[in-house]
């Protein structure tokens, strides 16, 4: 088996991740199927990859009972601790509190080292220290659990008061911190706010004051990894010290690219994605120093297994997934280049001919590792829930070319703001570098315009395509035949998205949106969406985030349930106030589905009919003469006797309706639970668990 050390470093970061994300007593039997597996082909190609897995699930029990467990033991306590407010915090919604993460030095009188979240304690900046009492719970289970872990965030803290000032802490990852600062202020005093905040996020990492308009640009375009500091970012700016080719001054340079890594991975404040890159750069930059070859699949093997060591929960980091997934995208890209110039030899020409030639071999293999590097990131952005992006090849061949002289720009930017006699000079640069992320926003928000930027894909459909594409991969590669995949994996992509049309023709999803104790109601069909409204501001703003997440249907309705509706702003949507409306009143909407609207004084209820089954919303607390029997309530803060349903849909784990209920089946599902119907046919619920009323 080739590349040993690299399938060695994959089957111990998907070993960990298998065991972050299933209950612990799971680890006993897999780590016994693994080993047995592991006695039986300990001569055969795969006991490299079950050695890793059998290392990496006993690594992470291992890390459990000494690391996470100790820390987790302490959740339903309430404490007095002191702590250090740590460098992510960002201002609360209350005026004068934080939120983010603490670091626990002291806890009841003992030292102690581990990391909480908090959402709302008193504070002024990173480094400030205190002692209060806290109520320490468990991690939530929502979409943010496992990027907290990744982090080595194991408890949630509640503020409970008793706030006692103590000395700051003059830890090193805070005087870092302040350099940072200093040089963000560098870029806000000489560029425009909207291109300060772009350069800062690419050369820095601070994403905290990047506007939400440029971040949706860069993720429904399919470039928001330009954003986050990854290999890319490294590779590009230590490139600028690979100058010297003389074989004397080979490794002092190289010596020079390791402190710079080094220093820069601290600066940037060691996110995963930074460690995962810098870390597979200073393996290079080693093999370079000792003469040995580079592989970057080795290298990035390596990676896995160091971070995997230094934290058990690292590959549950997004950034640790993507740049894994795209690092294998790209190797992908080049074989295939390797293999296609193999086949189509240059011939020997000269002038012209050989430029043009030169210059189709180039694009070849842009437009390729921009594919393969979408692809391989698919399974992650969909499993994840995040956006895909149907224009993204094209927009990383448009833009991906432009981080490097934006890099090198803001390098310079930094080094001339330290010498004043140049300020001149430093003016100039910065007038450049506007002018040059000027246009990057501008391509960049042209590309998420275009048609098929948004593309809401079925994510357990294409997950599955996507299995069947690689079992082909596999299947072909072994019979060493992959020049005859291409053509039948371009079939089987036809017959999909044909088959996955017509099996999503006149699916209804019903989604429940925005604040957990009064979701909104969001219902799409065949491209168009009717909204049933509750709650302010906020939740017409996650209703839209929601929308643009899954390309943006056309709202043909918005049905506003609201008692004594406050005034908002719903654009060019055709509002229908329930509380204008009629005692009764039904309407045909979307295709073949019927809203029946209900109105007294009490309270305003809509249902929606698709086929035999009936989805539920209220606003208030209706009384109608005649209870009226549905398949799902969409619950938010009462529940009334005039709705009987079979199944109730909460989107709070602790209902203020608790204890009135008659039997009926509680669904509980914190991110956006969905109800899938296909009429007449079935209805499933994703993204829910059975919630144990106390």
């Amino acid at each position: 088996m080739k590349r040993k050390l690299a399938w060695f470093g994959l089957a111990f970061a998907l070993a960990e991740l298998f065991a972050a994300m299933m209950p612990p007593l799971v680890l006993v039997p897999a780590a016994a199927l693994f080993g047995l597996l592991l006695f039986l082909y300990w001569r055969g190609e795969i006991r490299i990859p079950l050695l890793g897995a059998v290392l990496g699930l006993l690594f992470f029990a291992a890390y459990s009972l000494v690391i996470v467990f100790p820390v987790q033991k302490l959740a339903g306590q309430t404490v007095q601790c002191t702590v250090e407010v740590d460098t992510d915090v960002q201002a609360a919604y209350q005026e004068g509190y934080l939120r983010g993460t603490l670091r626990v030095v002291a806890c009841n009188g003992k030292k102690t080292d581990f990391l909480v979240v908090c959402d709302s304690f008193p504070g002024t900046k990173p480094g400030e220290c205190f002692s209060a009492e806290w109520n320490l719970m468990p991690l939530e289970e929502d979409a943010y659990r496992m990027s907290y872990q990744s982090q080595g965030v194991y408890l949630r803290a509640e503020y409970q008061g008793g706030y006692s000032a103590q000395p700051d802490s003059n830890a090193f990852r805070f005087r870092l911190y302040e350099v940072r600062q200093n040089l963000v202020r560098i870029f806000q005093r000489w560029m425009p706010e909207e291109e300060s905040e772009l350069e800062v996020a690419m050369l820095l990492g601070e994403k905290d004051g990047l506007r939400d308009s440029i971040q949706d640009a860069f993720r429904t375009a399919g470039v928001s990894h330009l954003l986050a500091v990854s290999g890319l970012h490294v590779t590009l700016l230590c490139g600028m010290f690979s100058f010297g080719r003389k074989r004397r001054f080979l490794r002092p340079l190289i010596l020079l690219r390791g402190v710079l890594v080094v220093f820069y991975m601290f600066l940037t404040g060691l996110p995963v994605s930074v460690l995962r890159a810098g870390t597979v750069y200073l393996i290079a930059l080693a093999g370079s120093f000792f003469w040995q070859p580079v592989d970057l699949l080795t290298s990035t093997g390596a990676a896995a297994v160091l971070l995997g060591i230094q934290n058990a929960y690292a590959p549950c980091d997004l950034g640790f997934q993507l740049s894994f997934c795209a690092v294998v995208g790209v190797q992908g890209a080049g074989a295939l280049v390797h293999w296609e110039k193999e086949k189509i030899p240059a011939k020997e020409s000269e002038g012209v001919k050989a430029k043009a030639f030169t210059l189709f071999w180039w694009g070849a293999e842009s437009v390729q590792v921009a594919f393969f590097a979408s692809i391989a990131t698919l399974p992650v952005l969909l499993a994840r829930g995040m956006t895909t992006s149907g224009v993204s090849v094209v927009t990383n061949l448009l833009v991906v070319w432009m981080l490097q002289p934006a890099l090198q720009f803001g390098v310079a930017m930094l080094a001339l703001s330290a010498l004043p006699m140049l300020t001149p000079v430093l003016h100039m640069v910065a007038l450049l570098l506007t002018v040059w992320l000027r246009l990057m926003i501008a391509i960049v928000t042209w590309c998420a315009g275009l048609p098929m930027a948004r593309v809401d894909l079925p994510v357990r459909y294409t997950l599955l395509v996507l299995c069947v594409m690689a079992v082909l991969a596999l299947f072909f590669w072994r019979l060493q035949k992959l020049v005859w995949y291409l053509p039948a994996a371009a079939v089987c992509t036809v017959m999909a998205v044909v088959l996955g049309a017509w099996a999503q023709r006149d699916v209804v999803r019903v989604s429940m949106v925005g604040a957990v104790n009064n979701p909104s109601t969001v219902c799409i069909q065949n491209g168009r969406a009717i909204v049933l409204f509750r709650g302010g501001q906020s939740n017409w703003s996650a209703v839209q985030t929601y929308l643009e997440e899954h390309a943006l249907p056309e709202i043909t309705m918005l049905v506003d349930l609201r008692q004594n509706p406050s005034e908002l702003d719903f654009g060019e949507v055709a509002v229908v106030k329930a509380e204008d409306c009629a005692a009764y009143s039904s309407s045909p909407v979307l295709d073949d589905l019927v809203l029946d609207l209900y109105h007294n004084g009490s309270g305003n209820l809509a249902v929606i009919g698709v086929g035999d089954r009936h989805i539920a919303v209220m606003a208030g607390n209706i009384e109608l003469s005649h209870p009226i029997a549905v398949d799902v309530l969409c619950a938010a803060g009462a529940l009334s006797e005039s709705v009987q349903a079979d199944t109730i849909l909460t989107c709070t784990a602790v209902p203020a309706w608790q204890g009135k209920t008659q039997g009926e089946t509680i669904l509980f599902g914190a991110e956006e639970p969905v109800i899938t119907i296909r009429p007449d046919i079935s209805m499933i619920f994703e993204e829910v668990k059975p919630l144990a009323l106390q």
